[in-house]
């Protein structure tokens, strides 16, 4: 048997396939990824049907399936990432040896029925397309691996597609077996965003209640705060059919306090209404008023709906006032948008001429050789993404302009507004989604549980999972059926459920109004109120004893459990509910725990302490010393983000990296702490110059210790990597630190590619060139992590050792401080209220 042959033509800018690879009779490979086709030739299947068994398209320019493919009888991986095409035949199950089909990153918004008869199938990709629906009988492929996300799915919901194929056959099972999905009531979730005294709770009482209330400065919206806002049939029209459209609209607190918990309520399946005062705007005021906004929006939910809305239209002069304002607005949100879409075509634009580069093979070694396929690949994964954000540009709609005041002018308007908006199918696809039956008897249960909790003088906030798994099966769902429900309750709002989180998948809050409540509890802007002498509930503590309460919180962020436990005591009922609460508040990055045992019964106890980073914090300890020491090498990974940075970024992050540190020092831009035998630096730096911001994490030691030296990095560095994928729309990149640029202090020290980071080290490999470094090369252990190393990402466990001080850590700086309680935390020693 002849030879099977490979041919290798990526990255040529190739428009078409060279005649010559047709003499080629036992070609068993072709790669043609990152060219510039548009059709294979009608002979490709003729030629190669026979002994054709894996075949790359990735990133060419095709834009419809190319049908040649179908002759390929013995393909086995077919590649098609990256191009436009925007259906697949009807026949494609003929390829029935096709074993990998990726498909992401096109325009496909449906499959063929057909699909689900390739029997050999077990991986399909096909993120990043429009599919809103899957083929009745998808779930019986034998898939190992899928990817369905970022595509606008109703049947089966996303929620369900994203648990995987078997999640997909239960729920289509189930389908079949009932015969009939029922229609959710029509309902979508309103977040109404922006600053202080933007007049955001007066516009939601107007909507919700057709009432002007006026709220005053002292009561404005703390934290959050939700109401229903139902629209009979009388009110919808003939356009809308439908008894009543349900809106849960979120009022979020304007406060800098609260603005690290909104971003966990925006999403692109939910209609964003940013209010902004027209009487106080000014073309200086934008990125407070409406800037930051939409970013913070876009950051989290790509592709989201912005309805911009004037108020306060009663505090101008006259119509003419209004208009001349209303205009300046517009004009100043046209130029912002406009800018940012220029930005990210030029940045794409860019790194398209890189790939267009030839590859540079003179005087190639094993170093280059990694090196520049690290770059390449670091390249062309941001230039995907930036081109999908280029499709998922925000809808930003500035149309009305009202005011709440006894007249509410321009409010009957609003609500056309928003009516229109919410049946626009393509603007919200999910709020007509169907389900089934079981799902809906499921949230009746969790209905008649919330209403018990209104009768019950003891309300519940949560359901223990035993309890939920029980109500489960009166309406037969258990199971991966009962977690497909769940998850998808939890996505549209109606519940929350966060299965991925050991504390919290034991229990189901079932009510997302008294969460909120709670959040406003731990959350609040105004220390002095929460620990006023009045409340009744801080009786045990002395005046002087609940002002060093009140100093420990508002300069240091810190506050005993017990303390907790009086803030929440209208919330909760039990010691489960406690830890429960403090668990989801930890998950969302507000607060840690400072210890990392398990609670004991006695929650109360004077050592256990929660911290909640704020900006205003301030500690006093010797920072880390920017010059490395002689005879020291440090590792640094940072994270480049580009553009606008995600409020509240750092800070989640200092807290979820808290369970690797066994004690720390704390400031509002940079944490120190220690793993038990490394120093560990994380530092938030921006830059004026090119307006990116960076998150650097560091550690120090000698050549030889590299394993233990990533391993301190690399659990950070994964923290991240985890808190990044909740920022879709977020340019960012990975990079490794050149640690002979650090040493010698270099000011813009050469950065690796972060997919360094992916491709472990051949043990040949002795060192890599930088192209800063004196003489081009630096130590290969410091740039490419080990094949093997020891990352502990779940944390440190059992109890820590008390220390009163320390004198040395690593041999390589000095640090002392006052230390307390079980994680001897290093900032200025809070006394802790007694009796």
């Amino acid at each position: 048997m002849a030879d099977q042959i490979s041919v290798d033509l990526a990255g040529r800018g190739l428009s078409e396939i060279p005649d010559d690879i047709f003499s080629q009779t036992t070609v068993e490979m072709i790669n043609l990824r990152h060219n510039k086709i548009k059709t294979l030739p009608t002979n490709f299947g003729l030629c190669f049907g026979a002994t054709l068994k894996r075949l790359w398209l990735w990133g060419n320019r095709f834009t419809e399936f190319p049908e040649v493919v179908l002759q390929l009888s013995n393909l086995e991986i077919l590649d098609l990432r990256e191009n436009c095409i925007c259906r697949l035949p009807a026949n494609i199950s003929v390829l029935q040896k096709l074993q990998k089909l990726w498909l992401c990153e096109n325009n496909l918004d449906s499959l063929p029925d057909s699909i689900c008869e390739m029997e050999n199938l077990t991986e399909f990709m096909a993120h990043r397309n429009n599919i809103s629906t899957l083929p009745f009988g998808f779930g019986r492929l034998k898939l190992k691996h899928l990817n369905l996300d970022n595509n606008p799915l109703v049947q089966p919901p996303l929620e369900t597609c994203q648990e995987g194929i078997s999640a997909i056959a239960a729920y289509q099972r189930e389908l079949e077996e009932a015969r009939m999905t029922v229609s959710v009531p029509p309902c979508l979730k309103i977040v109404v965003l922006g600053r202080l005294m933007a007049g955001k709770t007066s516009l939601v009482a107007a909507l919700t209640r057709a009432v002007s209330r006026l709220a005053k400065e002292e009561a404005r919206t703390h934290c959050m705060e939700v109401k229903r806002w139902v629209v009979e049939q009388s009110e919808l029209g003939k356009k809308i059919d439908a008894q009543e459209f349900v809106f849960e609209v979120y009022d979020v607190g304007g406060h800098d306090a609260y603005q690290n918990v909104l971003p966990f309520f925006v999403s692109a399946h939910a209609l964003q209404v940013l209010a902004v005062d027209l009487s106080e705007y000014r073309t200086e005021e934008f990125e407070g008023m409406v800037g930051y906004w939409v970013r913070t929006v876009t950051a989290r939910a790509p592709g989201a709906t912005v309805c911009v809305v004037g108020t306060k239209t009663d505090r101008l002069e006259s119509q003419e006032q209004v208009d001349m304002v209303y205009n300046k607005l517009k004009h100043d949100m046209d130029h912002m948008l406009a800018a940012e879409r220029s930005q990210l075509r030029r940045e794409i634009e860019r790194l398209e001429k890189v790939l267009e580069e030839p590859f540079d093979s003179e005087n190639s070694g094993a170093d280059l050789d990694v090196l520049s396929d690290a770059k390449r690949s670091s390249v062309r994964e941001r230039l995907a993404h930036l081109r999908r954000m280029e499709e998922l540009q925000p809808k930003i709609v500035l149309q009305n302009t009202v005011s709440s005041s006894d007249e509410l002018e321009g409010i009957a308007q609003l609500k056309e507004t928003i009516l229109s908006f919410s049946t626009d199918q393509k603007l919200f696809p999910n709020v007509r989604s169907s389900i089934p039956k079981s799902w809906t008897l499921l949230l009746d249960l969790f209905e008649s549980a919330r209403a018990n909790n209104r009768n019950n003088a003891e309300a519940r906030l949560c359901l223990p999972f035993d309890q939920v798994r029980e109500m489960g099966k009166t309406v037969s769902l258990s199971g991966e059926n009962l977690t497909s429900a769940l998850v998808y309750l939890h996505e549209t709002g109606r519940v929350l459920y966060f299965k991925d989180s050991p504390s919290l998948q034991k229990y189901v809050f079932h009510s997302p109004t008294a969460l909120i409540r709670v959040l406003r509890a731990v959350q609040h802007h105004d220390v002095a109120q929460l620990f006023d002498p009045a409340h009744s509930g801080f009786d045990y503590l002395s005046n002087s004893r609940l002002q060093t309460a009140r100093e420990n919180l508002d300069k240091h962020g810190l506050v005993r459990t017990k303390e907790l436990k009086v803030m929440l005591r209208e919330h909760v009922r039990t010691e489960a509910e406690v830890h429960a609460v403090l668990s989801l508040v930890e998950k969302f990055g507000l607060c840690h725990r400072l210890g990392t045992e398990e609670m004991s019964d006695t929650i109360d106890r004077p050592t256990e302490w929660y911290r909640f980073p704020r900006p205003s914090t301030t500690v006093d300890y010797n920072t880390w010393c920017e010059e490395v020491p002689e005879g020291v090498e440090e590792l640094q990974i940072g994270c480049r983000v580009l553009g606008s940075f995600p409020t509240g970024l750092f800070q989640r992050l200092c807290s979820n990296a808290h369970k690797f540190l066994q004690y720390r020092w704390d400031r509002a831009d940079q944490v120190l702490g220690s793993n038990g035998t490394r120093l560990v630096h994380l530092q938030h730096r921006g830059d004026k110059q090119t307006s990116h911001d960076h998150i650097t994490m560091a550690t120090r030691g000698q050549a030889e210790d590299a394993p233990d030296l990533w391993a301190a990095v690399l659990q950070v560095h994964h923290e991240l990597e985890l808190l990044m994928t909740e920022y879709p729309a977020v340019v960012s990149e990975f990079y490794v630190t050149c640690h002979h640029c650090l040493r010698a202090g270099v000011e813009e020290p050469h950065r690796f590619p972060g997919t360094v980071m992916k491709r472990p080290h051949a043990i040949d490999i002795g060192t890599v060139r930088c192209p800063i470094a004196d003489h081009g090369q630096v130590n290969t252990a410091l740039v490419l992590p080990p094949q093997e190393c020891d990352v502990h990402v779940s944390g440190l466990d059992g109890p820590r050792q008390v220390i009163k001080n320390v004198t040395t850590i690593n041999n390589t700086q000095v640090y002392e401080g006052c230390q307390f309680g079980n994680n001897n935390e290093l900032i200025m020693n809070p006394r802790a209220p007694e009796k």
